[in-house]
């Protein structure tokens, strides 16, 4: 029998939860969370009913911890990893998901580059009580949220 046929009859090595917290760090606890909320996908569970992990679990356990540092939500992860598992083309699948959330990423940027400015211009305006709030950069401050998004969209 051929190496390559040798290697395909050995049977996978499932991870128990405790086993594959200590090999990525997570806290067991963590896992059984990722777990229940479904971004694991559908796990196998031993006789006696223990979760069973795949040894690729560990990957997912790098992406989901990379995905969230880069600023994607729990759902958004389920999906990108979803994706890796079941699609035949993950990467446009993971590309249309990272250029979704750059453009999310760079229109929030832009609203707290604008914030930025009206509490600058606000806090340079020289204080004065004339002003029928009792305090003009109140004013000043009310004046300049009207340039605001989030003012806009309440």
């Amino acid at each position: 029998m051929a190496a390559a046929e040798v290697s395909t009859l050995r049977p996978i090595k499932l991870l128990k939860i405790g086993q594959l917290a200590k090999l990525t760090g997570i806290s067991a606890r963590n896992l059984r969370f990722y777990a229940d909320t479904g971004v694991f996908g559908e796990l196998p569970r031993s006789p006696k009913g223990y979760r069973l992990f795949p040894p690729e679990a560990m990957h997912w356990v790098r992406m989901l911890r990379a995905a969230q540092a880069a600023g994607f939500t729990l759902e958004e992860v389920e999906h990108l990893l979803r994706a890796l598992r079941q699609d035949t083309v993950p990467c446009q699948h993971v590309r249309q998901a990272l250029g979704e959330k750059l453009s999310a990423l760079e229109a929030k940027l832009s609203e707290i580059q604008l914030l930025v400015e009206v509490l600058r211009i606000t806090l340079n305006t020289p204080d004065g009580a004339n002003s029928e709030l009792g305090c003009n950069l109140m004013e000043i401050l009310l004046a300049q949220a009207e340039r605001l998004p989030a003012l806009a969209r309440a």
